[in-house]
């Protein structure tokens, strides 16, 4: 008898706007779900804003983040950076059942690479049902939009991200942002600042490190020079600001550090594949 093919079935879907209270909290849940997956579930994407963290429920899937594949299995969690070029989808012979949400704020990007996820996005855990219960604690606060849910739900994206952290703690001791102190010192300058003038002598005075340290510090690091760094934080601020505000392209480009709104576009086209306007307008349109 001819085995039918399973359904992917979206067992709950929220999608929540920015609201007036969004901007008071840490950080914004701009979506969230709960898929039991078919084996032809796919998902991929050159950028969308914000951080979707993934658990396993049932079954194993895949992720790719740019060019490498990790292996998600049940009771893990995966963090996906989904402003970089990412897919994810079932294990062919036992499809994933996921939870999902997708959080931004202006502190991720800096705790996910103490975290090293652009080289080891999973987690694993002892006790998963702890991070299970934070989902559905959330989940059961989505269709609110009140003052004191929005904070409840930055409480709980608070805790999860603790429980992150706790999991890779020994890793984290060692991270260069943590250990140095002048690395420490101008990671904070350029998030509170960023869109000031900056230059490799800047970021010397903050480091208090030579070029060639200032240079070995961030291959190590962000496995990048510090004006890509930069580059590539700037850039990550107008996405959000895209989405976020109904500010002109121009104002945006000037708010996070380029004089030529040309200039930005530009680099903004070759970062995302699409044009200032051309994400403003997709990310409006999704549901």
């Amino acid at each position: 008898m001819e085995k039918l093919a399973q359904q992917t079935q979206v067992l709950a879907n929220w999608y929540r706007e920015s609201d007036k209270f969004s901007t008071l909290m840490n950080y914004q849940i701009l979506r969230a779900g709960h898929i039991r997956t078919a084996e032809n579930f796919h998902v991929r994407r050159q950028s969308v804003v914000g951080h979707e963290l993934i658990f396993c429920l049932k079954g194993s899937g895949f992720v790719r983040l740019e060019h490498n594949l990790y292996e998600v299995k049940e009771g893990c969690l995966v963090w996906l950076p989904v402003r970089w070029p990412h897919e994810h989808f079932p294990h062919k012979d036992e499809p994933w059942e996921i939870l999902w949400l997708r959080i931004d704020s202006e502190k991720l990007s800096n705790i996910m690479q103490i975290l090293d996820v652009p080289q080891n996005p999973v987690f694993q855990f002892d006790n998963p049902e702890k991070v299970t219960d934070i989902y559905h604690h959330i989940f059961s606060l989505m269709k609110s939009h009140t003052l004191v849910t929005d904070a409840h739900c930055d409480e709980l994206c608070s805790r999860l991200i603790f429980t992150l952290l706790e999991n890779r703690s020994s890793e984290v001791t060692k991270s260069p942002v943590i250990t140095h102190r002048g690395l420490g010192r101008l990671i904070y300058q350029i998030h509170s600042h960023y869109s000031d003038d900056w230059d490799i002598d800047k970021f010397m005075q903050y480091c208090q490190v030579s070029k060639s340290q200032l240079f070995r510090l961030f291959q190590i690091t962000f496995n990048q020079s510090p004006l890509r760094w930069l580059k590539n934080y700037r850039l990550s601020q107008a996405r959000r600001l895209l989405v976020e505000t109904q500010e002109s392209i121009g104002r945006i480009s000037g708010q996070v550090g380029y004089n030529d709104p040309l200039h930005f576009s530009r680099d903004f086209h070759r970062a995302v594949g699409l044009s200032p306007s051309e994400f403003r307008r997709r990310e409006q349109r999704m549901d």
